[in-house]
Order: structure tokens, then sequence, then C-alpha cells
């Protein structure tokens, strides 16, 4: 079982998977759509564009595929 940590607002998404050091935070654009970022957990400023996303349940679609990935 991965030790994984969800935050949800209204603007923001983020998930860490400790087991992985990885974190993935989704954040509403100026336009109302979504930006999807990856990175090390220890290096905030280190994330990448991942994708995007139109609304909040493609965004939490993505988180649940992403952790997927992880427990390959």
């Amino acid at each position: 079982m991965s030790k994984i940590k969800f935050d949800f607002d209204d603007d923001l998404i983020a998930v860490e998977d400790h087991d992985r050091k990885r974190r993935l935070v989704a954040a509403r654009d100026d336009e109302g759509g979504w930006r999807i970022l990856e990175g090390p957990i220890d290096s905030p400023y280190a994330l990448s564009q991942k994708a995007t996303a139109e609304t909040a349940n493609q965004v939490l679609i993505g988180v649940l595929r992403w952790l997927d990935e992880s427990d390959e």
C-alpha cells in the first residue's frame, strides 16, 4: 500500500506519493481550465507540465491513472 497525501480546494489539487517521492499538482488557470504538473516532492520548483484538463473531474481521473502507474 502506497503512502499518499491528498489536498483539495477550489483552485488546487495536490497529491504526494511518498513511496515514489513524486508530487502531482493541478492548478486552475485564468481561463477556467486546469494545468497538471508533476515533479519530485523534495524540489517544489522542479515541477514540469504533464497535461491539461478542462474540469476537476478530468483532473481526478488523471490522478487515479498517475497513481495506477506507481503500482506497476
